[in-house]
């Protein structure tokens, strides 16, 4: 991916950058200069000078330790992705066809309502994956993995990141560590086909997933996924409409949206019928936009929507990481093109859409929200808020 890094700083700094851009040896930074260290005759908007570089990866430490040599000078760094005129050319016309595709798809998409759900008298979600956690001895990466029980069955929801293919991944080692087993679970559900919620970017492209750095034997597990996917051993079924996964569990189906870099993303969410309550809706990172996944659910079901958890990509004026002010998920998986990021008046509006119906239960994941949103959303239910920790069971009976 290529940067733009623009430097702000005072000319009486001006030699000793130069002297440390002259000795860095850039084959050594996991980075390629396209452009080199360029100084501005006259500072434009604080800005006096700029470097073009490749990375695949930005947030290595490699990165982070050479522009922090400039920053320890006194120097502030704005980091920008940018793109080639053709490159850019070519997205937004993708990005723009596949928005009016996930439109037409939504406006056709008029279900009956899911009749003898059943119930279950007792919920409960285990994150086994995600950003936040209380306990030193679980590993937490930009991901979501949920173990679900039901009064009958258990489901894996997502299957983490794994970002490096760690053999045991972080997802097998919180396994582990919270006492957790593969015979486990019976049920393997996929929200979207994303590297945070299938095992790594490595599985995307092959339309698959892994629970770690190797596809282990999963031959008992019933698999349900948004797009068709394959996995050894296994035939999982693609669960495009919406359908009964288990007893009091069903899937909403399929809602699509265009993402800018992605093209047209189909995902799913789970709606949970809880006795004497309703249904709990668990989302993996809601690119289907809150209102639809409400709108959906609500359409599907006679039951009052009792909760909500799971990751709704709030990026609010950043996100859950960020290097030299550049923050990906504010960019990126927003439905919105980069330039026109999501709003905190945007993030209100589906905040009061949802307070409207009054749940009792809400809990958003941080791995894919800034803690801006995190905060406004324990402000708008104080009452119902729980936090999404790795290794911390939220009990709904």
């Amino acid at each position: 991916m290529r940067f733009i890094a623009f430097f702000e700083f005072q000319p009486d700094k001006l030699e000793k950058l130069l002297e440390i851009w002259s000795e860095e040896n850039q084959t050594e930074n996991n980075l390629e200069i396209l452009y080199p260290f360029q100084i501005l005759a006259e500072t434009y908007k604080g800005i006096t000078g700029f470097v073009i570089f490749k990375s695949k990866n930005v947030f290595s430490p490699k990165i982070r330790k050479y522009l922090s040599k400039y920053t320890h000078e006194g120097v502030t760094i704005k980091l920008i992705p940018i793109w080639e005129n053709t490159k850019i050319k070519k997205e937004l016309k993708i990005f723009r066809e596949a928005k009016q595709k996930a439109e037409q798809q939504w406006d056709r998409s008029k279900y009956q309502k899911i009749k003898n759900l059943g119930s279950t008298k007792t919920l409960e979600i285990l994150p086994l994956i995600d950003w936040h956690s209380n306990r030193e001895d679980l590993k937490v990466e930009l991901g979501v993995s949920y173990l679900i029980k039901t009064d009958e069955d258990s489901i894996l929801f997502d299957v983490g990141l794994n970002s490096v293919q760690r053999d045991p991944s972080p997802l097998l080692i919180n396994m582990n560590q919270l006492g957790i087993s593969i015979e486990d679970f019976n049920i393997i559900v996929i929200s979207h086909n994303h590297g945070d919620h299938v095992g790594g970017g490595k599985w995307v492209k092959n339309k698959t997933f892994s629970l770690t750095a190797n596809q282990i034997d999963l031959s008992d597990k019933k698999v349900y996924t948004p797009i068709p996917m394959t996995y050894p051993g296994l035939n999982p079924v693609c669960s495009d409409e919406p359908m009964i996964l288990a007893k009091g569990v069903a899937t909403i189906g399929t809602i699509s949206n265009s993402l800018f870099l992605f093209g047209l993303e189909k995902e799913q969410a789970l709606a949970i019928n809880v006795e004497g309550k309703g249904i709990v809706i668990v989302v993996g990172c809601g690119h289907q936009t809150l209102p639809k996944i409400i709108e959906r659910t609500e359409a599907l079901f006679d039951e009052p929507i009792y909760g909500l958890i799971g990751g709704l990509h709030y990026p609010v004026n950043g996100g859950p990481i960020g290097i030299m002010g550049w923050f990906p998920h504010k960019m990126l998986g927003t439905g919105k093109l980069p330039w026109n990021p999501i709003t905190n008046e945007e993030l209100q509006e589906n905040i009061e859409f949802l307070k409207k119906r009054n749940p009792k239960i809400v809990a958003l994941s941080a791995h894919d929200s800034s803690e801006i949103s995190l905060k406004a959303f324990h402000n708008a239910f104080p009452n119902a808020i729980r936090d999404i920790n790795v290794g911390e069971r939220i009990i709904i009976k």
